[in-house]
């Protein structure tokens, strides 16, 4: 669910870690859809397409029931991605042509830490009586029952694994993500009428065949990435080395793990950095993580790197392992070789490459792996009309997540591989529709395109802008971390975090946070309406566009219009009148707000005038 150090052959498609959402979703075919209509460069820049701008203006004023009904209208669990979302909307933020991108992550975690999301009301098409099975309950899953559910179908969730949540549950630790967060917002789905039904393995307790022959429409795999990919080194099956995956679930579901007292980690994703951090937490003497480039190509998150230090784990760059040392077969010590990097490849990353006759070795007596993960298929390698990449993933229509195999879909990891939990979950959202259409027997590609990312349209920033701070949120001193898995990040003030989203540009202009829908009384305003044109057949056009307001302060002898409050031009009477006018369309006197006993009108003045204008006729 987090950027992890992908082999070679896969790390091809995808430029770097610095890579944005826009590479990811050009170099992954399917990775998700978008509503192109979006304008917004931060929602571009969303998998999940969430409206950005809308919630953190909620948030600037304090509306964070608000502020969670816009995150929910696109996507279930804001408190966990408001934890661990890579937050790339953040590298499109137009902020950071001023100054620093506005911390857009930490306002979704402030709004849900405002606010209980079980509370928000959620608009729900009736119940329908088909159901749809779905496999695996990360967030691809519960993204895909959470939609479904609001279309009025109601699914059930088969999960492997002892408690819900995939991923989130077992690969992510509980300094990063706390369980009663990650607890709650599953209730939010539950509570839609999901059914969600634990330690249910696919292939060994149901199986595709019999979930479509057993009354559900549809199947939706989100198996998730849970095997660790090997390093393919001698001494790799000796007692002592554990997948950095595997360490971790035994950690994330009973809350303890054997560490060594010299642990080495491979790999240089927030994989290999949870893994340290938990080892530390649990004990273990000393921690180094080995990494075969350099600390810039380094896919993990600067902010956990630096984090990973802190506590005391140490970075060993341009090295690799070539063998696991190991007496009475258990792991003794690591032989590594130093490495230089060459000319970019294909991927434009430098390929590292060993130094002939740099090798040497460290003690050590626990090695863990993390280099990637890969989705396991042996549970549906044989259902008819399902195929694979190269990369052991899941083929799927790039538009509508469509297997071969007609009424299966597939996204998430088991699509992408390793990916994001916010391209999961979009993935989810964009089977559910899909999953809907396939159900009532229409076109499921109709009206839907892979993400393109044009020129967006949006305000300029001004010249004048200032410079303001990034807000950033307290951590759990260092001392306090040891030996227990306390969330470190402390999240917003309330002061702050108001302050921050006060940084927003508006550069979509409209933020859609569709208050003015709640406030007009007269339910005048349609934000679903779209642009379309229209062919009528006429006889004759009459053109009334208006035309400049005339202005009679020149005729103050006359009128009196500037040296009297209560004398007016009937446009600004009609505003006076308008129920969003200055007095809410109770008729007052300008002078005194008082009601007016007697109204007099003078007609045409600017238009009908011999004295003025030389028009004895408008």
């Amino acid at each position: 669910m987090c950027p992890v150090d992908l082999p070679d052959e896969y790390q091809e498609s995808l430029s770097s870690k610095k890579a944005t959402y826009k590479q990811y979703a050009q170099a992954i075919p399917g990775a998700f859809a978008i509503d192109k209509g979006d304008k917004a460069p931060c929602r571009l820049a969303c998998p999940g397409g969430l409206n950005v701008q809308g919630y953190v203006n909620m948030v600037k004023v304090g509306k964070y029931k608000e502020a969670l009904e816009i995150i929910m209208e696109d996507l279930p669990l804001p408190g966990v991605l408001g934890r661990i979302c890579p937050h790339g909307c953040e590298d499109a933020c137009r902020r950071c042509d001023v100054d620093q991108p506005v911390a857009i992550r930490d306002l979704k975690r402030l709004a849900a830490d405002k606010f209980d999301c079980r509370e928000v009301e959620l608009e729900c098409a009736p119940a329908r009586e088909e159901k749809v099975a779905i496999i695996g309950s990360g967030p691809a899953g519960l993204s895909c029952a959470y939609h479904l559910a609001r279309k009025g179908f109601l699914s059930t969730i088969y999960e492997s694994l002892p408690e819900a949540g995939g991923m989130l549950r077992v690969g992510i630790p509980a300094h990063r993500l706390p369980r009663e967060i990650l607890d709650q917002e599953i209730e939010v789905i539950t509570n839609l009428g999901v059914e969600i039904k634990t330690n249910t393995a696919l292939g060994k307790d149901v199986a595709v065949d019999d979930l479509l022959s057993n009354g559900y429409k549809a199947v939706y795999l989100a198996l998730g990435a849970h095997r660790g990919i090997e390093l393919g080194i001698p001494g790799e099956k000796s007692n002592g080395v554990r997948q950095g995956v595997d360490f971790l679930r035994e950690v994330n579901l009973s809350g303890k793990a054997d560490v060594g007292q010299k642990v080495a980690i491979i790999g240089g994703g927030n994989v290999a950095i949870d893994v340290a951090r938990a080892a530390v937490r649990l004990g273990a003497g000393e921690v180094s993580i080995i990494y075969r480039r350099t600390r810039t190509e380094m896919p993990a998150w600067e902010e956990e790197i630096q984090a990973a230090e802190n506590e005391g784990t140490q970075i060993t760059y341009l090295s690799a392992p070539q063998e696991v040392l190991t007496r009475d077969g258990k792991v003794v010590g690591l032989r590594c070789i130093r490495m230089e990097l060459s000319e970019p490849d294909s991927s434009g990353r430098k390929r590292p490459i060993p130094i002939p006759g740099s090798e040497y070795d460290i003690e050590i007596d626990q090695l863990i792996p993390a280099i990637g993960q890969r989705p396991d298929l042996s549970a549906i390698e044989d259902v008819t009309g399902m195929t694979f990449s190269r990369w052991g993933t899941t083929e799927v229509d790039s538009v509508t997540f469509a297997t071969e195999r007609e009424g299966v879909f597939a996204g998430g990891d088991l699509q992408t591989g390793p990916w994001v939990a916010i391209g999961a979950i979009g993935a989810g959202k964009e089977a559910a529709e899909s999953i809907l259409r396939y159900i009532e027997g229409r076109d499921m590609a109709e009206g839907r395109e892979p993400i393109v990312y044009d020129d967006p349209w949006y305000r300029p920033v001004p010249e004048d802008e200032p410079k303001m701070a990034r807000a950033k949120m307290a951590e759990l001193p260092i001392e306090k971390r040891q030996g227990n898995f306390d969330e470190v990040e402390l999240g917003l003030e309330e002061a702050a975090g108001q302050t921050e989203a006060a940084r927003c540009l508006n550069c979509g202009y409209c933020c859609e946070c569709y208050q003015c829908v709640d406030a007009c009384l007269a339910e005048a305003i349609d934000h679903s309406q779209q642009a379309e044109i229209l062919e009528l057949d006429v006889g004759s056009v009459v053109l009334c566009p208006g035309s400049e307001p005339y202005d009679p302060s020149h005729l103050e002898n006359v009128y009196h219009y500037k040296s009297c409050p209560n004398v007016v031009t009937s446009l600004e009477f009609e505003r006076l009148l308008s129920a969003s006018g200055p007095t809410m369309g109770h008729l007052k006197r300008p002078s005194d707000e008082a009601e007016p006993k007697k109204i007099a009108w003078l007609q045409c003045v600017g238009s009908r005038d011999n004295n003025q204008c030389g028009n004895g006729y408008c």
